[in-house]
């Protein structure tokens, strides 16, 4: 009787040790510690939450990257309107000659001109804001949304919640003096200019641009702390990603060193387990014989 109660002992210890070496096997193979979602619901459940919020840091960084590619083209439009306002200044300057012939003063005008047109293009704005036939699809747009007109401005969401809201600048170059530079009447002549011949320049036209200029690099202050602002949000969210990610590779990932280890462990155990089973069935099998005998 203690030889068969030793022996259901052995085998019922050798079923356990299979059962926990093909968990470890399972775990090896796939490499993750959490391969059943019994092996560990509350991790599981934790992992889940982890993965919800890592996919939304990754969203938030797309975000972060659309507003900065909407700031860089910002400031390739603004510094483009900024050397036209600096020509205009040279020409404005040029054109005060009087040395210059007749021919000459003209042909600065029409350059003035163009160049004012060319700005109206860029900055766009309805025949209400800068006159004229207005500009319904301005150069200066990025996804087909307008650079440089009022307000609101737009936001976007820069974290794992959608309150993590951060505002983009609003740059609106159709009021003050840029606005009155590309502002035209109603019979499309530029309000501010050089005049008739490029001889006569409109009063106060000097200080009108020396204020553009101003009110251009005050954009681009604007648009460079809005970028700052940017790239801050998206190293937080870089790092966000990653601390989770190094939480979730230690709730999901197996530890191969330890899981070797303990395969190692339970492969020792199942030999020996084994090695007993069988002695303890070969003393049984001799022991029947004598008993026999009595």
């Amino acid at each position: 009787m203690n030889l068969s109660h030793h022996s259901l002992s052995l085998a019922a210890g050798l079923g356990r040790i299979d059962e926990f070496r093909a968990a470890v096997t399972s775990r090896v193979a796939s490499g993750k510690r959490l391969d059943r979602p019994a092996t560990d619901p509350a991790a599981v459940a934790q992992s889940g939450k982890l993965v919800s919020e890592q996919a939304r840091l990754r969203a938030a960084e797309v975000n972060i990257q659309n507003g900065v590619s909407r700031l860089q083209v910002s400031t390739g439009q603004l510094n483009a309107l900024d050397r036209i306002v600096t020509r205009l200044s040279e020409i404005a300057t040029l054109a005060g000659n009087a040395v210059q012939n007749p021919a000459d003063r003209a042909n600065y005008g029409i350059e003035f001109a163009q160049l004012q047109q060319q700005m109206r293009q860029i900055v766009g704005g309805s025949s209400a804001e800068i006159g004229g036939s207005g500009v319904d699809k301005p150069l200066g747009q990025f996804n087909e949304r307008p650079l440089f007109g009022p307000g609101p401005g737009d936001s976007i969401v820069v974290g794992p919640d959608s309150e993590d809201r951060l505002s983009l600048p609003v740059l609106n170059l159709r009021a003050g003096p840029v606005g009155d530079l590309l502002r035209q009447d109603a019979t499309g002549t530029f309000v501010l200019g050089l005049g008739a011949g490029g001889a006569v320049p409109s009063p106060g036209l000097g200080v009108t641009l020396r204020a553009a200029l101003g009110q251009l690099a005050e954009a681009q202050a604007e648009v460079g702390s809005g970028q700052s602002r940017l790239l801050l949000s998206a190293s937080v969210a870089a790092t966000a990603r990653e601390n989770h990610e190094a939480a979730l590779s230690t709730i999901q990932d197996a530890d191969l060193a330890v899981e070797t280890t303990e395969l190692a462990r339970l492969q020792i155990l199942g030999e020996s387990r084994t090695a007993m089973l069988a002695h303890a069935r070969d003393a049984g099998a001799k022991l029947l014989p004598l008993l026999a005998r009595r």
